[in-house]
């Protein structure tokens, strides 16, 4: 691999960004572990097959980058705060036993996004800006509802995403995931600092929520929250080369 794995230090929250590989590499696969594995050959399409071979393959090896280890060997953990799994198919938020690395990933249309920090619990959210249909607006405040219909309507279902972006980040650094109802929380408005603003079904959590905007590719929107001290994000966009090579952009 080049070198497009900066170091997590502290105070830092690293984002990777990368487009899905268009053929799966045999160097990728062999980075699965037998569950990821039996996931990704479970997939009857190569679509959502290469964008989960992305996102896991892009896991490991910015992990391993960090904690100077083979990416095939980490043994990560899956939490999932409202029950407890089942053995055949884990579920909930990556995670590692022994170090105090915390992590995230998200993946939407043909992009994927991994954050990694040591400052706290982590939530990263990608999604894509361009799909079609119905927005449910349902998962907005009411303020947001307001704010959203003040806004011309070709320039609505992005900001909706930016909203639903920021949303989806700070329930998963939580761990409440859609368990919690999106739309008691109200975030800043697009086009302002991201930030929590108010949840309505509890006190703002402790440690206290830290969202960003990440850059990422003109038709996504992405964005990382992390529970804990204010911290510097760091954003990367890299890709893969037919070989299954991590590195920058040419």
């Amino acid at each position: 691999m080049s070198d497009p794995v900066a170091v997590v230090r502290p105070g830092e929250c690293h984002v990777w960004t990368a487009r899905a590989v268009s053929v799966p590499s045999p160097a990728l696969l062999a980075l699965l572990d037998e569950g990821e594995r039996a996931r990704y050959d479970a997939f009857l399409r190569d679509e959502p097959r290469a964008l989960y071979l992305t996102a896991h393959a892009l896991l490991r090896q910015v992990t391993a980058a960090q904690l100077g280890t083979d990416p095939a060997g980490i043994v990560f953990t899956t939490v999932c705060h409202h029950c407890d799994g089942t053995p055949d198919r884990p579920h909930g938020k990556p995670g590692l036993p022994d170090s105090p690395l915390e992590l995230s990933l998200s993946h939407s249309g043909e992009m994927v996004a991994v954050a990694l920090t040591y400052t706290g619990p982590v939530g990263v959210d990608i999604e894509q800006a361009t799909t079609r249909g119905e927005l449910p607006l349902n998962v907005l405040a009411a303020v947001e509802r307001a704010e959203l219909d003040r806004l011309p309507e070709s320039e609505r279902r992005a900001a909706f995403i930016r909203y639903w972006a920021r949303k989806e980040a700070v329930l998963k650094a939580t761990g409440d995931g859609l368990m919690a109802d999106p739309a008691t929380l109200t975030v800043s408005a697009p086009g302002r600092p991201a930030e929590l603003l108010h949840w309505a079904e509890r006190v703002q959590p402790h440690p206290p929520v830290r969202l960003y905007d990440v850059e990422t590719e003109k038709d996504y929107r992405a964005a990382v929250a992390v529970l804990g001290d204010a911290c510097r994000v760091v954003p990367h966009h890299v890709e893969y080369s037919g070989d299954g090579v991590l590195r920058r952009p040419r």
